[in-house]
């Protein structure tokens, strides 16, 4: 490579590493290691990888606001997946995941990490041993188990839009700003050396000022929800809606995929 030449631009992957604490990328650094010898479908490294994410958005202070997205990045997975193996880790320790895995059920198998993820939606802690035990002695598969979830999924789904949760609502929220942080980010690793120094040509000229319009737009729309959620704040109302009440038929909330 020339003198001259540009550096090459980092991956999305080597800024995730870059931006991490040093607290996250060494636990990410042993989770690979760990990936590597068992493989992605290892159910204890999967609960393993799941009690990070929920380390992680207990301690952002050490592991970085942005963890989970940064930790999804560099490992090639999705969110949404990491947030459902965070949810089995938040429902068995790794001691009564190995239990779990003992045991075989009538098809001489055991429980499946995809199982878990699907009885883990499910609030009520007996609940969740029940169909434990469902799919032990039944010999349920995934699909079959989704079928007999999906009457309390729907239950669930009537009771948000009945009563708004705040917390499920932060939560997209704050998986929002997290794309958005990391697009802009990418926007102007590429968007300014782009410009140049020369004038923009008056069709480019007309292009830029019309995404500006937009993005003006768009800053208006974002700093209004902003406001809205300063005042609801502010009023002392914060809890009154993020307090939902407990419904009896909500006990089982199953709404994670296979």
């Amino acid at each position: 490579m020339r003198k001259d030449d540009p550096e090459p631009k980092p991956s999305r992957t080597e800024r995730a590493l870059q931006k991490m604490t040093s607290a996250l990328r060494k636990e990410c650094d042993k989770i690979c290691e760990a990936l590597a010898v068992a493989g992605t479908d290892d159910a204890k490294v999967r609960h393993r990888l799941g009690a990070l994410v929920n380390a992680i958005q207990d301690d952002a202070d050490k592991y970085g606001q942005r963890g989970v997205e940064q930790l999804a990045v560099a490992l090639g997975y999705d969110k949404t997946l990491l947030y459902r193996h965070a949810k089995v880790a938040a429902c068995w320790s790794p001691k009564e995941l190995s239990e779990l895995l003992r045991r075989e059920s009538v098809t001489g198998l055991p429980i499946s990490f995809s199982h878990l993820q699907l009885i883990a939606t499910v609030t009520s802690p007996k609940k969740r041993e029940g169909y434990v035990e469902t799919v032990l002695v039944e010999g349920l598969s995934v699909r079959d188990l989704k079928r007999r979830l999906a009457p309390a999924a729907a239950r669930a789904s009537r009771n948000q839009s009945l009563q708004p949760d705040a917390e499920h609502a932060l939560r997209g929220l704050q998986a929002t700003l997290e794309t958005w942080t990391d697009r802009v980010d990418l926007l102007v690793a590429e968007v300014l050396p782009a410009l140049g120094s020369a004038p923009p040509s008056p069709e480019l000229r007309g292009k830029y000022e019309q995404a500006l319009a937009q993005q003006q737009a768009f800053i208006a729309r974002v700093s209004e929800l902003g406001a809205q959620i300063g005042a609801w704040l502010a009023s002392g109302a914060d809890g009154v809606q993020g307090e939902a009440q407990d419904d009896p038929g909500a006990d089982e909330h199953a709404t994670a995929a296979e």
